[in-house]
């Protein structure tokens, strides 16, 4: 295998290189930003607040403890290890995070989201059933189920803000490793976060948003229970080597063709090929043999080192590398610029031994020695799938044999005033059927102008005592402003205390109120006045998304299991049966 995954030129890369990058938190703005304990704060930053960069040190970027079990959480059968910003400080403004989980037999991680990441994990012992749920997109109250069994050396990867589980089928203790590209990929437990939050979401919009009796959810009572984003769910990539598109990352396969096996790869657990003359042996899962990756800005490689050898100085410049070892003991550090000359550095080095991590920020010059007597084995996660780059505005390509991330692009020179432009958002749109509401939508396909701005509108009319079903966009924050009617509205936020729990931000808003709902989060639209209620929706994405909770989950095709279904929501499988019918 080529060299090129582990060693950049440093010179050239660092200064013809200007490629997005695939990462979900805000780049960050100095070399390192350590955090710092801020409990006791007055003042409330995005992430945390840094200490001097003249006191950090080698330990806030290592955490050792990965390779034992975390605390159970009672009930769930699950015990998780997470390496954070909080027991791990340099991984501030840095977009990655990993943990452990290690998951009793029979037992189910609840049906979840994570708002701000994309998630891969890798199975180290055990058996694991996973999917998600991906809204079909002619249709969001159906959607489609990409699942697999996943044994140890398997990777498989959850693209940003989708429902997806984790429910181990096997007889035994199923491990597995868990990286983000976010250093704070919220967790949002679906029934936990809807039937049990705090204050409770008004009766009448669970009855209609689930089609139950008021007294089938009272009685539920669970133990647990930048444009650069991507731009639809998936985007599988294909071989393009031989295409004359040139695209930001891959261009994709038409969507109907996509498999779970496209967010699958088999062999992380054994060694990949050896680097002739450098002592080290390498396996990679990106794009090119996982395509699912593509656009999902995540990508996961596993190094032997044989003894005394080095991988060699190098950097990554669109991309922070987090390892942890799995055997053998590793020297390991990155070269921080003195802020004060550039003509000198500070060296951050450890010695890390099996369950240690180590992060090396973005773009940083870095090193993996081997110092032992044995073969090291360590696993990398990168929070970017190594994307190109490239613009573009939208072209009709309803009958292209291409798929991109996004839409085709016109030729500049053709482009008009009309495409920057529409007419019609002060009439009714299009009836849903059986839902009370209508919607008119302005999207790159009715202007395509807005392709690659990241930017999308709407308008709803919702009859009276009528609901916007529970939904969430995994893509974008949704603001909006009422023109007339009376609205009650509220998104649900993780108890961070207890990610069992959620807390309900509601408002009634009237005629001039604004409303804004965060990115990925669960939330409702309830008409509760007597007479029609207008209101106007923006999105900071293109293409926000359109997850209907109820609908993906019991209406998926091909269905979940009514095992995991029975597990995630504590209903029996008539229960199911009924719900399956209902929303299908």
């Amino acid at each position: 295998m080529s060299m090129w995954w582990f060693v950049t030129t440093l010179v050239i890369t660092v200064f013809i290189s200007n490629s997005p990058v695939y990462a979900y938190d805000n780049n960050p703005l100095q070399d390192i930003c350590v955090a710092v304990n801020d409990s006791q704060a007055a003042v409330f930053v995005n992430g945390k607040i840094c200490k001097n960069p003249k006191f950090a040190t080698a330990n806030d970027f290592f955490a050792s403890g990965l390779n034992v079990s975390g605390i159970a959480a009672p009930g769930v059968g699950a015990a998780a290890k997470f390496v954070d910003v909080n027991n791990m400080p340099g991984l501030n403004t840095l977009g990655i995070s990993i943990g452990r989980v290690d998951l009793e037999p029979q037992r189910l991680v609840p049906f979840h989201t994570h708002p701000r990441a994309t998630e891969i994990i890798t199975v180290l012992e055990g058996i694991l059933y996973a999917g998600f749920l991906v809204p079909d997109p002619t249709n969001f109250f159906k959607s489609r189920l990409f699942s697999k069994i996943l044994y140890p050396g398997d990777v498989f990867v959850f693209p940003i803000g989708l429902i997806h589980f984790q429910y181990n089928v096997g007889n035994k203790k199923a491990t597995y490793l868990t990286a983000f590209n976010s250093q704070n990929p919220g967790f949002i437990f679906i029934p936990n976060s809807i039937f049990g939050s705090n204050p409770p979401i008004l009766d009448d919009v669970l009855t209609q948003g689930f089609q139950l009796t008021i007294t089938a959810f009272i009685s539920y009572s669970p133990a647990y229970a930048y444009d650069n984003n991507p731009l639809q769910d998936i985007c599988v990539a294909i071989n393009d080597s031989q295409a004359a598109v040139f695209v930001n990352g891959k261009i994709c396969k038409d969507p109907k063709l996509a498999t779970a096996n496209d967010f699958y790869f088999s062999g992380l657990n054994v060694s990949g090929n050896v680097v002739p003359g450098l002592g080290f042996a390498s396996t990679r899962v990106d794009v090119n043999n996982m395509p699912g990756l593509n656009t999902l800005g995540m990508f996961v490689g596993r190094t032997d080192l044989e003894p005394q050898r080095l991988a060699q100085f190098h950097t990554h410049p669109r991309a922070t590398e987090l390892i942890t070892v799995l055997d053998g003991t590793l020297y390991t550090g990155f070269l921080v610029p003195d802020a004060a000359n550039f003509f000198k550095s500070r060296l951050f080095s450890k010695i890390i031994n099996p369950g240690d991590v180590f992060v090396f920020p973005k773009g940083l010059i870095h090193f993996q020695y081997n110092m032992g007597s044995k073969k090291a084995t360590y696993l990398s996660f990168f929070n970017s799938q190594n994307p190109g780059f490239d613009i573009c505005v939208a072209v009709n390509d309803s009958q292209a044999s291409v798929f991109v991330n996004g839409k085709i692009c016109k030729d500049p020179k053709l482009a008009t005033a009309n495409d920057f432009y529409f007419s019609g958002h002060n009439v009714s749109g299009d009836v849903v059927p059986g839902f009370g509401f209508v919607s008119t939508l302005v999207d790159v396909n009715k202007m395509p102008g807005l392709n690659t701005l990241g930017m999308f509108f709407g308008r709803t009319e919702l009859e009276p005592q009528r609901l916007a079903p529970l939904h969430m966009h995994p893509r974008a924050t949704e603001l909006i402003t009422v023109l007339k009617g009376t609205l009650y509205i509220g998104f649900l936020v993780l108890d961070a205390a207890n990610f069992f729990k959620s807390r309900l931000f509601s408002k009634i808003l009237n005629t001039g109120d604004v409303f804004v709902i965060p990115k990925g989060l669960i939330h409702i639209q309830y008409n509760m006045g007597n007479k029609k209620a207008t209101y106007l929706s923006f999105f900071n994405s293109q293409n926000p998304g359109f997850v209907i909770i109820a609908n993906s989950i019991f209406a998926s095709n091909p269905p979940i299991s009514d095992d995991v279904l029975a597990k995630g929501f504590q209903l029996n499988k008539t229960e199911i049966a009924v719900l399956r019918k209902k929303f299908s």
